[in-house]
């Protein structure tokens, strides 16, 4: 009871010290008004330090600076200026309300953010493009075809404002990429009817670094639809090969799975091209971010052709092969402000 009581005295001391804050901004409006400018600085210090609310204190700056103006003290309008964006780094002036020595003075300070950091959640469709066909017996007799498989990622973003519209986006990643890869084809020549159906089913892990260009089609206060394009390089983590073979007349090869990336039959480099577009869209302080990106893939990531186990146990051979993956992402950025007085 006693703790309660106590928590109640300190909310209401707390309440009442707000109150009394609201009713000085009041005064410092009238004063303000009235001209008597040189009374501000002593009226609002204190509840600058602990008082005003959000809204209150950055009002409370703001006349602070404009009296700064008035009484010919530059070097204190610029501390004032300074104190705002940083407890304060979104503070807008109105270009058609404020005195123009306001908007002449909040011109000569940084106030966009310097980078906006954040991260993005994955989901990867990865489609498999043939450059050479491969077989284990009879090419002629042979008979495959890949189907794409969803897979998940995550990446963390660094952004940079270049110029107006124009952004530099930096992307760490990891990424799985999935496909199935089934085929048919005849055991021996001798044996028309003796038809084998590996399934092959690949998980590829991926480490990536992106370097992306961002074009905004247009910019309000809280949309920013964009078109993006840039390299994006690759280090294979792992590729995870499950395969299963079937043989009419019910014998079946089954096993655990072989990691291609350790056997040496898959590239640890590739390089894709990534063009796509998304949109940003401003909830507070933070930015929540939405794209769709199609990955195209310029190497051959196949090394080795043929394996003991793959080749023997399973009767299948990899395909030389590219990739291109689709993928559509959320995430959110947040703004990083480091307010200061420009230099000429």
């Amino acid at each position: 009871m006693r703790r309660l009581l106590v928590l109640f005295i300190l909310l209401f001391i707390t309440q009442l010290g707000y109150s009394q804050c609201a009713q000085i901004l009041r005064q410092g409006r009238t004063v303000y008004d009235e001209g008597r400018i040189h009374e501000l600085p002593s009226l609002l210090a204190s509840c600058i330090k602990s008082g005003f609310t959000d809204e209150e204190r950055t009002e409370a700056y703001r006349l602070l600076i404009l009296s700064y103006i008035y009484l010919d003290e530059p070097e204190k309008a610029d501390e004032t200026m300074l104190s705002l964006l940083r407890d304060n780094p979104e503070f807008q002036i109105n270009q058609e309300s404020d005195p123009a020595e306001l908007i002449n003075l909040y011109g000569t300070f940084r106030t966009k953010p310097i980078f906006m950091w954040g991260g993005k959640l994955d989901i990867t469709y990865t489609f498999v493009n043939v450059i050479n066909s491969f077989a284990t017996y009879d090419q002629n007799t042979t008979f495959g075809e890949y189907a794409p498989e969803i897979g998940i990622g995550g990446s963390l973003i660094i952004e940079k404002e270049l110029k107006d519209r124009i952004t530099g986006r930096f992307e760490a990643s990891l990424s799985t990429h999935k496909f199935t890869y089934s085929s048919t084809f005849l055991t021996t020549p001798n044996e028309p009817n003796g038809i084998a159906s590996p399934e092959l089913i690949e998980t590829q892990t991926w480490l990536g670094a992106s370097v992306l260009g961002q074009y905004e089609i247009f910019k309000t206060s809280s949309w920013r639809p964009y078109v993006t394009l840039g390299p994006t390089a690759y280090y294979l983590m792992t590729a995870d090969l499950s395969a299963e073979t079937a043989v009419d007349g019910g014998e079946q090869a089954t096993g655990t799975s072989l990691d291609l990336g350790e056997k040496e039959m898959r590239s640890k480099l590739n390089l894709m091209v990534s063009a796509g577009v998304g949109i940003k869209k401003k909830f507070g302080t933070l930015y929540f971010i939405a794209n769709a990106r199609y990955s195209y893939g310029l190497f051959n990531i196949t090394e080795k052709h043929y394996d003991n186990e793959l080749t023997l146990k399973y009767g299948a051979a990899l395909n030389d092969i590219s990739t291109g993956v689709a993928t559509l992402s959320v995430g959110i950025l947040l703004p990083q402000f480091s307010p200061k007085k420009l230099t000429n």
